[in-house]
């Protein structure tokens, strides 16, 4: 019997049996736990007004960090970002914190001040475009805190009857710049990010459609602290499950064809 190059049933079956325990992880709820926290990429400040919800923000509202939140965990490397405004997370090594790793979806719970706030589908819909494209820009101190900004309005903010958003409109939840260089700009560029995953109004009253999309292979997951007042976090996650799936079995697939063919 011809053997195929560099492919053998047992090889072909570790690699799928691989990716199926992959597949399997992530749709899975495991138990994450950090060794190190840090902001990999250097970060900004805001200042955050959130007059109508009790409970103190994170900082009390001015000069809030924001950026991408490193993670060194049990899982590997991950860039998260935070979806709780009131808790704190430390960086450092070693800051050792545990979380509840799960799919972010609707019904999903946050804190929410005092109260306890839930995710919209609309809402998950629009993190994950975040997610999905702003992975795609490079690591800079601006781009990454625009997309913090970004998730923080689709959670915390109202977005009007057209699904749009304007974070530094003087309503329940807006955003100023404080005295930082970039500040101004990632506000801007925040702004921007949700215009391409909403859609916005032109200034000839015009809606102008989204043209940030999400991905059919990628989704998020939401880390939720076991530790008590640390912040919960989401980070974008690829491939899919059932892609990781369908790919095992193409693996064993092609292999099986190859191997009539050369008997």
């Amino acid at each position: 019997m011809a053997r195929s190059a560099g492919f053998t049933i047992k090889s072909v079956l570790a690699i799928s049996g691989v990716l199926f325990g992959l597949a399997a992880g992530s749709a899975m709820a495991t138990t994450v736990t950090t060794s190190s926290v840090s902001l990999p990429n250097g970060n900004t400040t805001v200042n955050i007004v959130y007059p109508s919800q009790s409970g103190t923000l994170d900082g009390g509202g001015s000069n809030i960090i924001t950026g991408t939140i490193g993670l060194q965990t049990n899982i590997g490397a991950l860039n998260t970002y935070c979806v709780d405004l009131f808790d704190y997370i430390s960086t450092g090594n070693p800051s050792v914190n545990t979380f509840n790793q799960n799919a972010l979806t609707a019904g999903s719970h946050f804190q929410n001040g005092s109260l306890t706030g839930t995710f919209t589908q609309a809402q998950v819909n629009v993190i994950t475009k975040l997610l999905t494209n702003g992975s795609l820009q490079s690591n800079t101190v601006v781009n990454n805190a625009a997309l913090q900004i970004a998730i923080w309005a689709a959670e915390y903010d109202t977005a009007a009857a057209n699904g749009t958003y304007n974070i530094t409109a003087g309503d329940a939840f807006y955003f100023t710049a404080t005295g930082d260089s970039n500040s101004a700009a990632a506000l801007a560029l925040a702004q921007t990010y949700l215009n391409n995953a909403t859609g916005y109004v032109n200034g000839s009253g015009q809606f102008v459609n989204a043209t940030w999309l999400t991905q059919s292979n990628k989704f998020v997951e939401f880390l939720t602290s076991t530790t008590g007042n640390v912040q919960d976090l989401v980070y974008l996650a690829t491939p899919e499950p059932s892609s990781v799936a369908v790919f095992g079995l193409g693996l064993i697939g092609l292999w099986a064809a190859r191997r009539r063919k050369l008997i």
